[in-house]
């Protein structure tokens, strides 16, 4: 069973990829192979470990791309709230490698591992303790020459609860069934519907565009990115069909930005970038080549399923 780690004030549960901050209670999840790389430097804590041994350790015999590393790793600072530029955590060895600091890692146990990972609760039963970590001591007894106070016990007859009661029921039953009723019809007719159009459908053999339309918000996307990324889709066409390779391209665009999926799928592997792209529409040349790029560079990463 892989164990679990607390590095930095984050909990990581490798079973199910997700960081736990100690104190906040935020949740991130990681990608595959972020958190492959994350577990090899977590099990070599404060041991340098060059290019060669991160990428064989983590992604096998699969060929990937030379920045394939260093954006798995910008990905795992981030994740972790560690500084590029300080790398108080995982730190860059020139010419050698990379290193995880040992003091900000910490193995624990899987038993009770998830809840030692959220804000520790309140026990009555706890010693009290000082500032500098010292257990206080219990406040020490009254001599026995001192007298406790007992109160006298409380004779008053017992009183049946009035009838107010009863006036109070009706008007709340009837404020709760008014919020079952908006939250049954009313709230479902506020919330934003989300539709999905195929474009350009019949057009590429290997890759299916699909536009992704909210209520209330306008996609600029339909109009301008076929032939923005027209220089880009047919190559890339090709490569696929070649790889026998189907790709999924959902996008949603504003005036300003381009949030743009990409899902890529053979017989036997699968795998999924997600990129919002500012100022999108005022370079085409630099949208095509930062599209066919970021899509070879996963294509590379998946496992060849070409017999």
């Amino acid at each position: 069973m892989t164990a679990d780690y607390i590095i930095h004030h984050w909990y990581v549960d490798f079973s199910s990829g997700t960081l736990l901050h100690q104190l906040s209670g935020e949740e991130r999840r990681l990608g595959e192979y972020q958190l492959k790389l994350l577990l090899v430097l977590a099990e070599n804590a404060g041991k340098t470990l060059s290019r060669d041994e991160l990428t064989a350790l983590v992604w096998e015999r699969r060929v990937i791309g030379l920045n394939s590393l260093p954006n798995a790793i910008h990905a795992l600072r981030a994740a972790l709230e560690d500084d590029g530029k300080q790398q108080r955590i995982i730190k860059t060895v020139p010419r050698k490698g990379y290193i995880l600091e040992a003091e900000y890692c910490q193995r624990v146990s899987s038993t009770n591992a998830y809840e030692l990972a959220k804000i520790p609760a309140l026990d009555g039963d706890a010693p009290l303790t000082s500032e500098d970590g010292v257990e206080a001591s219990e406040p020490e007894s009254a001599p026995p020459s001192e007298s406790l106070a007992v109160s006298a016990p409380d004779t008053t007859p017992f009183q049946p609860p009035t009838r107010r009661f009863w006036y109070w029921l009706v008007p709340a039953q009837s404020v709760l069934l008014l919020g079952f009723i908006i939250w049954l019809f009313v709230l479902p007719m506020l919330a934003p519907v989300t539709k999905v159009t195929e474009r350009d459908a019949g057009v590429y053999s290997n890759i299916r565009l699909l536009e992704l339309n909210r209520q209330h918000e306008q996609n600029f996307a339909c109009e301008d990115l076929h032939n923005q990324l027209r220089t880009a889709f047919y190559p890339l066409n090709q490569l696929l069909k070649n790889q026998q390779v189907k790709m999924d391209a959902i996008f949603f665009g504003s005036c300003t930005s381009l949030n743009y999926t990409l899902t890529l799928k053979n017989s036997c592997d699968h795998t999924q970038l997600a990129m919002n792209i500012l100022n999108w529409r005022t370079n085409a040349a630099l949208l095509t080549a930062l599209i066919y790029r970021e899509t070879e560079r996963k294509l590379n990463e998946m496992e060849n399923c070409v017999n």
